[in-house]
């Protein structure tokens, strides 16, 4: 007889960005392999790409489950595996918080590093899922995972995040010789480093042209070049369809991200590699597991050995192009979307031997609770980090006890998304002490993203 296909449900906040891509991958490959049956549901809207690319799939998906109880416990009951898409977001946080959904087994995949605020793994987060997956291996070095992994009570793997390496255009030169040096992705200092046109300009580089294609704080990026009197030195893009193309024509992928910044597999600086252009990053973590240092890129250590590694680069043609092929041939045969394919299958399999159970995210926090349900849910979240300590000392003695501690904070949790207090205040805006804390910090400290 043969058996029926085992029931994936995909569930997320929403797949936008780098999290629909790989999804997509996933999902397209597995379903060529067969022996699954994917669905994908999320608590907030489907974008167009998603639908078009569900639609023509042929995979169920429903979106704007938020608030629709009834619908989404009909989904958790159906599926023999929920593959939980996690990254701290309030409605997703909130949803993990509630004990009165139904019985289902769960696996978690987080794609986010879980470090730094507001994008940390919060205390407890392991204990959820049945078998955690991590998408870096810089995610095991976690602080609140270093208890669960010291007990070895917990299911923890590493499945690098991957959206597979695309078919890319030929690769073109240009006639110009000019030395293009290019950034693709989220421009914002909540990701990218937040000194990035004064790192291209330390480099004294001449006839060369800094490329961003990204958003959503390019004009803010522009201004910036403005105000420098540099204008002819960069091309400012913002958001763009076609990112491939613009690869096959740069030489090197300066990459320098925040110091503190949320990621995991970097699915660009695949797509970069792949396409010829050398890469060039900071060591924040994530990336020393995806650049093999001196082989395929440049892995520095610092700012400094970063404006050092663009102009050896620039100085070294022949180099270039041995890191450039070595990068080609490496990241080909690393990053297959079979084998990341495979190792789901696997966990899939593992997890089928499970029982469904009940489950839910645990408060963590010692301390009494406030007269807010979203801010109990961040100050959950938080707890264990100076940023939850901070909004605690804010909720309980009043804004002048930020003190010079705000300083300190990583520049995401004043971004208007990203988990941050101002995200939990949009998605609960009839909360009124977490509408009246907002209002009063947007007024002393303006949230800032880049500039």
């Amino acid at each position: 007889m043969l058996r029926r296909p085992i029931r994936v449900l995909h569930f997320a906040p929403h797949y936008g960005g780098g999290v629909g891509t790989v999804v997509r991958a996933l999902v397209s490959e597995s379903c060529r392999q067969g022996g699954f049956e994917h669905r994908l549901a999320c608590l907030e809207y489907l974008n167009d790409r998603m639908t078009e690319w569900t639609a023509a799939e042929g995979v169920l998906a429903v979106d704007r489950l938020w608030g629709q109880d009834e619908a989404l416990r009909g989904l958790l009951a159906d599926a023999d595996i929920v593959h939980l898409h996690w990254w701290h977001h309030p409605l997703l946080n909130d949803f993990m918080h509630r004990p009165d959904w139904p019985p289902f087994r769960c696996i978690l995949w987080s794609h986010v590093n879980g470090h730094y605020p507001p994008q940390n793994f919060p205390l407890g987060l392991a204990d959820y899922p049945d078998i955690l997956a991590l998408a870096t291996p810089w995610s095991r070095k976690a602080p609140a995972l270093a208890q669960p992994l010291a007990k070895g009570e917990v299911d923890i793997r590493v499945i690098q995040s991957c959206a597979g390496v695309p078919t890319l255009p030929e690769r073109t030169r240009s006639a110009d010789g000019v030395f293009r040096v290019g950034y693709i992705g989220t421009v914002d200092a909540a990701k990218m480093h937040p000194d990035f046109v004064q790192l291209c300009l330390a480099t004294g580089l001449l006839n060369t042209r800094f490329i961003v294609a990204g958003g959503p704080r390019h004009e803010v990026l522009r201004r910036q070049v403005v105000e420098a009197g540099v204008e002819e030195r960069f091309d400012i893009l913002g958001p763009i369809e076609d990112a491939l193309h613009l690869m096959v024509t740069l030489d090197v992928f300066g990459y320098p991200l925040n110091t503190q910044h949320y990621g995991t597999g970097e699915q660009v600086l695949l797509e970069a590699m792949a396409a010829g252009a050398v890469p060039v990053v900071l060591d924040t973590g994530c990336e020393r597991y995806i650049v093999d240092d001196g082989r395929t890129g440049l892995v520095c250590a610092d700012e400094r050995e970063y404006v050092r590694a663009l102009r050896q680069l620039h100085a070294n043609r022949p180099w270039l192009e041995i890191l450039a092929q070595q990068a080609q041939e490496w990241v080909a045969v690393r990053f297959s979307i079979r084998e990341t394919v495979n190792a789901w299958h696997v966990i899939y399999e593992e997890g089928m031997s499970l029982a469904r159970r009940l489950r839910f995210l645990q408060g963590s926090t010692t301390l009494a609770p406030v007269e807010s349900h979203s801010l109990n849910l961040l100050l959950d979240a938080w707890e264990g980090t100076m940023a939850g300590r901070v909004l605690r000392s804010v909720v309980t003695n009043g804004l002048e006890s930020w003190g010079e501690q705000i300083r300190q904070l990583p520049v995401a949790c004043f971004s208007d998304t990203r988990g941050s207090l101002f995200h939990y205040q949009s998605c609960f805006p009839d909360d009124v002490p977490i509408a009246k804390l907002c209002s009063v910090m947007r007024e002393a400290f303006n949230p800032v993203v880049l500039d």
